[in-house]
C-alpha cells in the first residue's frame, strides 16, 4: 500500500477516489496538515473514512508520511505538491465530503497575499469538489486574514464564524502553541448545507 499520490510522476490527472482508497468511504481532505496531528488522529478515530493530505512542505510531507506507515493507516493518502493545482486539477467534482484548513500561511506582505489558499479561484475549486452535504473548516490566529477570508468563504457558501472555547480541543500543534500563548483563534465553519455548531 502506497500512501503517495505523486502529481509530479503521474501528471495532473483527476483521481478516481475509489480506485485510490479500494472503496467508496467518504473522504476528508486537509490542506496544509503541518505535522499530521489533526489527519493522524482523525484517520486513527475514524478508520471508515478516507483522508487526503496535501502538503506543500517536503519536510512536512514527509514527516506525516512516516507517522501514517509507522501506524499502518490504510485510509490516508499524502499529496507533496500546491493544493490549488491539486484542487484544480486532481479532485473530481462533489468527490470530498469535508474541508479541512488549519492556520494556513497568511501571507501578510501585499504582494505575497496572492498566494493565500483562502482566495476566490481556490474557494471556487472547493465549491466544486465538496459534495453536496459538504462542509468545511477554516481556522486561523491571524485577524486580517481572518477578516478578509470571512467575507469571500460567504460568497460561496454558507457560513458560520465561530470562536473556540477553552473545552474545545485543540485540533493542531500551532492551536495547542497558539492557545497557550494567549492567542485568538477566529474559525469559520462552512457548507452547501445550514451549518451545526
Amino acid at each position: 500500500m502506497t500512501l503517495d499520490i505523486n502529481p509530479r510522476e503521474t501528471g495532473f490527472v483527476r483521481l478516481d477516489l475509489r480506485e485510490v482508497f479500494g472503496n467508496d468511504h467518504r473522504v476528508v481532505l486537509e490542506i496544509g496538515p503541518g505535522k499530521g496531528r489533526f489527519l493522524i488522529a482523525s484517520a486513527i478515530e475514524q478508520p471508515d473514512t478516507n483522508f487526503i493530505g496535501i502538503e506543500k512542505s517536503l519536510h512536512y510531507y514527509r514527516v506525516i508520511r512516516e507517522r501514517a506507515a509507522k501506524r499502518n493507516l490504510t485510509n490516508v493518502r499524502l499529496i507533496n505538491h500546491d493544493a490549488f493545482l491539486v484542487l484544480r486539477d486532481m479532485l473530481a467534482d462533489q468527490s470530498i465530503d469535508e474541508i479541512h484548513i488549519y492556520f494556513p500561511d497568511p501571507w501578510p506582505r501585499k504582494r505575497n497575499q496572492k498566494r493565500r489558499i483562502i482566495r476566490p479561484e481556490a474557494l471556487k475549486e472547493m465549491a466544486r469538489v465538496l459534495a453536496p452535504n459538504g462542509r468545511g473548516i477554516y481556522v486561523t490566529d491571524h485577524r486580517e486574514y481572518f477578516e478578509a477570508a470571512a467575507p469571500l468563504i460567504e460568497q460561496f457558501f454558507r457560513t458560520d464564524r465561530h470562536v473556540p472555547k477553552p473545552e474545545d480541543p485543540a485540533r493542531t500543534n500551532y492551536e495547542a502553541k497558539y492557545r497557550e500563548e494567549g492567542r485568538e483563534i477566529f474559525e469559520v465553519r462552512f457548507g452547501n448545507l445550514e451549518i451545526e455548531n
